[in-house]
């Protein structure tokens, strides 16, 4: 593997990027300083947020280098969606191959841009209310999920990436993420 290569918005894909860069060896670079960096066709390990069912940056990626493993960095304590079913029906992998993990990171709404700022205020309005809706019969993530579009939050942890870091060491890096990942909610 020649680079992680990453797209982070408030930092949470960043810090996790910077720290499986440390725990392989391999460096971290963000999207931007990858085409510098990087020659067309490496194979690249991605790390990208999630943001309204896509994967921001990885169709650039795909694009551009040979992606053989992706890490999807959501606000979600578990991943969800068509594309991580996809995943855990495969055994983490993509229909191609590629080998797909998801991270848990975090919630920053002061740290967006105003256009995804907007967009995610109406979903956390929309997931508190349905919440607050279900009363008792709302399950312990639903209220977790609540309460972190309440107040924010940062779950970025070290030991989060174990996985990954086994894979890098130990995996068939064979596969490639070549359709482009698309979580639906």
């Amino acid at each position: 593997m020649k680079a992680i290569v990453y797209t982070s918005q408030c930092g949470h894909t960043q810090r996790y990027a910077r720290m499986l860069s440390e725990k392989t060896g391999v460096p971290a670079y963000s999207m931007k300083e990858a085409r510098e960096k990087l020659q067309l066709k490496d194979e690249v390990f991605y790390m990208g947020w999630l943001m309204a069912g896509t994967v921001k940056g990885i169709q650039q990626a795909m694009d551009r280098y040979v992606v053989r493993g992706a890490a999807i960095v959501g606000v979600s304590p578990q991943g969800n969606g068509d594309l991580w079913t996809e995943a855990r029906i495969n055994g983490g992998y993509s229909d191609s191959g590629g080998r797909l993990f998801y991270l848990q990171g975090g919630y920053a709404p002061e740290k967006l841009g105003l256009i995804h700022r907007m967009m995610m205020k109406t979903m956390a309005r929309s997931v508190i209310r349905q919440v607050e809706a279900r009363g008792d019969a709302a399950t312990e993530q639903e209220r977790r999920m609540a309460e972190v579009f309440r107040n924010g939050g940062d779950f970025v942890r070290e030991e989060a990436l174990d996985e990954i870091v086994q894979w890098f060491r130990e995996g068939d890096h064979s596969g490639e993420l070549k359709a482009t990942p698309r979580v639906e909610f």
